[in-house]
């Protein structure tokens, strides 16, 4: 890796290249949690139908499906730090042009469908970027890594799903041009971070003379992938857990907002009590160095996703503002910790230079089944109602967590991880 910053820094000194780094994360999630409250809220206003509201949820998933993998291998070959800040202003581009068509009145149901899947493509070149430059900022020790990442969902938590809600449904109050346009603002500030905080080259270097071949690195990814022993059955219960995930959500708003809903809550009423995840979710990443010091960190993994599957019945049987708070409260720690775990463990089983493409096959499946889940969940309900979907997340969700538990234990982890000082 050429680059200015430390490569083995330690879990007490997360220094100034990676909190430049964690700076730039926080505006951009601030922007997506804004982005990502204010759309379906304003699409609900243009209509009610499920199909189309799981259709604007495929369609911002549907870009790692298409398209990690080829994304991987260019991010492996591209300064990271340079293909985020290209993303990123892309992203505030694309925000800026539908803000303008908000403002002159044109705004649609399907300008908002665009806008999701051009997001989305942004979305996977920022995501593997920034997932690849965490090991290059702080080390693949394990305990550096689960620090770093721990810090970096905390943040996550913080803009993304506590301070974004609230603020998206006061900007969707205002109207569909600040809902949309405020947050292309914050992701053009991110990339004036990464421009003038985070300095030095952050590129891959090869382990290898080989000439770079296209065909070669996007097989390459995914048949490491695919014949790893613990990123496989990860890959696979990520991608039925996610299906799961992107249902529940295809349906969740339907279920309880607006005329006509179970749970009859407003716009602003909605835009509020999600912030009881991010709670949740800080405290969660304070309290997983403590939980990782005294269990196995695969067997904090599954009691995680295991209660997580479980909790999701809640807004099923308790439709009300109080139990969707109580739902929140407990899926964020939860979910918080698990991540930390999940993420934490590609970095240290494979090398620098394959980190992006293997990354991006993994991601393929992880996310890549989630605009098939939104589709699935919005014909499901269209056929079956929302109940049957539902109770289908808690099924698949449990199945995932049996899979990860039977699948990999810790001492198969222990068995491919990489020296700390190989690469």
């Amino acid at each position: 890796m050429t680059t200015t910053a430390s490569s083995a820094t330690t879990p007490a000194r997360l220094d100034a290249p990676f909190r430049a780094h964690l700076g730039a994360v926080g505006l951009a999630n601030l922007a997506d949690g804004v982005a990502q409250t204010a759309v379906p809220l304003l699409a609900i206003t243009l209509t009610r139908d499920p199909l189309i509201v799981g259709l604007l949820t495929a369609a911002v998933w549907l870009p790692w499906l298409v398209g990690a993998p080829l994304a991987g291998v260019f991010v492996d070959r591209w300064d990271r730090r340079v293909t985020m800040m290209v993303a990123l202003g892309l992203r505030a581009g694309l925000l800026g042009l539908v803000g303008v068509v908000a403002a002159t009145g044109s705004l649609t149901v399907w300008w908002l469908i665009g806008l999701a899947l051009a997001y989305g493509f942004t979305e996977v070149f920022t995501d593997l970027s920034a997932a690849a430059q965490v090991p290059a900022l702080v080390g693949r020790e394990p305990t550096a890594l689960q620090a770093a990442n721990s810090r970096l969902f905390a943040v996550e938590a913080a803009t993304n799903t506590f301070a974004g809600p609230p603020l998206a449904g006061l900007l969707v109050s205002l109207g569909a041009t600040w809902a949309i346009g405020v947050p292309g603002v914050l992701v053009g500030v991110a990339v004036l971070v990464l421009l003038t905080c985070l300095r030095g080259r952050f590129v891959a270097e090869s382990r290898s003379d080989v000439a770079p071949d296209l065909r070669r690195e996007l097989i390459e990814g995914i048949t490491v992938t695919f014949r790893h022993p613990v990123l496989r059955p990860l890959a696979i219960s990520s991608g039925m857990w996610n299906l799961a995930s992107s249902a529940f959500s295809a349906v969740i708003l339907l279920w309880m907002v607006g005329e006509g809903s179970v749970g009859g809550l407003t716009q602003t009423q909605w835009s509020l009590v999600i912030v009881a995840m991010p709670v949740g979710a800080i405290a969660g990443s304070l309290a997983v160095g403590k939980l990782l010091a005294r269990w196995p960190e695969m067997r904090v993994m599954v009691v995680c996703w295991g209660g997580n599957a479980l909790l999701n019945l809640i807004p099923l049987l308790w439709p009300t503002i109080w139990g969707l708070a109580l739902f929140l409260l407990f899926v964020g720690p939860l979910g918080v910790i698990g991540n930390v775990v999940s993420s934490s463990l590609r970095p240290r089983m494979v090398p620098p230079d394959l980190l992006g493409k293997v990354t991006g096959a993994g991601r393929m499946v992880a996310f890549g089944s989630m605009p098939l889940g939104a589709l699935l969940g919005g014909a499901v309900a269209s056929l079956w109602g929302i109940p049957t979907v539902l109770l289908g997340v808690v099924a698949v969700m449990l199945a995932a967590t049996l899979l990860v538990w039977r699948s990999v234990p810790g001492s198969l982890v222990r068995r491919y991880e990489l020296a700390v000082d190989a690469g």
